[in-house]
């Protein structure tokens, strides 16, 4: 049923809805009656009711010395949506300082398929926001960009428009396009012919985003390391560095 579907999407549980939609077409019912039809046990039905008259969702009165409820306006769940946000927007922002400090603790996780990737890319984007990262540090095959090529073109907008600057190698055989070539926003820089490599990775302050593709097989894994983060931008440094005549414009 859609509707018992979205009002427990909306935070009631089951026993509740089933007592809210038995009282929307049920109205003055007293406890044992609300039991009966919905099968819920009575000491139940009488704590699960008295959440909802809490949260004015149902209301209550003595008729000949028993209590009988009927539902209150259907508006009131807007009400409760609209109250719950205001009590949100007021403590987002302390949210978000505690949000924005990086853990120390490092965690890995595995996307698989296309979908997977799309995340993992968002949230490097979000990363970029949160944290401020001017510099992302990438080795990438181009194979990967070919896999979704409108999303990687409308990601890179979205990330030339945070004014972070990418530091891309590639590997031999990359084409001469204006998606892997030097621009405003990244540098490009070819490993020579003997050090070809097939997969991705992307360094993004602390968090390190490796993509593989081969054979139709296309997943990342990622791992939050501080100390992890800071060797492999050294080491993609040096490589920079020892690749300072291989501009790819």
């Amino acid at each position: 049923m859609e509707i018992k579907r979205t009002l427990i999407q909306y935070g009631l549980s089951e026993k509740e809805v089933d007592i809210y939609l038995f009282l929307l077409s049920n109205r003055d019912v007293p406890v044992y009656e609300i039991a009966r039809q919905t099968r819920i046990p009575r000491t139940s039905v009488y704590n699960i009711l008295e959440e909802l008259e809490a949260q004015r969702i149902v209301s209550s009165w003595k008729k000949n010395g028993v209590k009988h409820y009927s539902p209150e306006n259907p508006d009131r769940l807007n009400d409760i949506l609209k109250q719950k946000q205001d009590i949100l927007l007021k403590i987002l922002p302390d949210i978000k300082n505690l949000y924005s400090h990086e853990s120390v603790t490092p965690s890995t996780r595995v996307y698989i398929g296309k979908e997977g990737v799309k995340h993992v890319f968002n949230n490097i984007l979000e990363k970029i926001r949160v944290y401020k990262h001017r510099n992302l540090y990438v080795f990438s095959d181009f194979n990967l960009t070919e896999q979704l090529p409108k999303f990687f073109s409308d990601w890179r907008k979205k990330k030339n428009a945070t004014q972070a600057f990418t530091h891309l190698i590639v590997p031999p055989g990359t084409p001469r396009t204006p998606d892997y070539t030097s621009n405003e926003y990244r540098e490009t820089r070819m490993m020579p012919d003997e050090f070809p490599f097939e997969g991705s990775i992307d360094i993004c302050g602390s968090h390190i985003a490796f993509f593989s593709f081969k054979k139709g097989e296309l997943y990342s894994i990622t791992i939050d390391s501080e100390i992890i983060a800071n060797m492999l931008t050294l080491w993609f440094k040096y490589t920079w560095k020892t690749l300072e005549n291989r501009r790819f414009d």
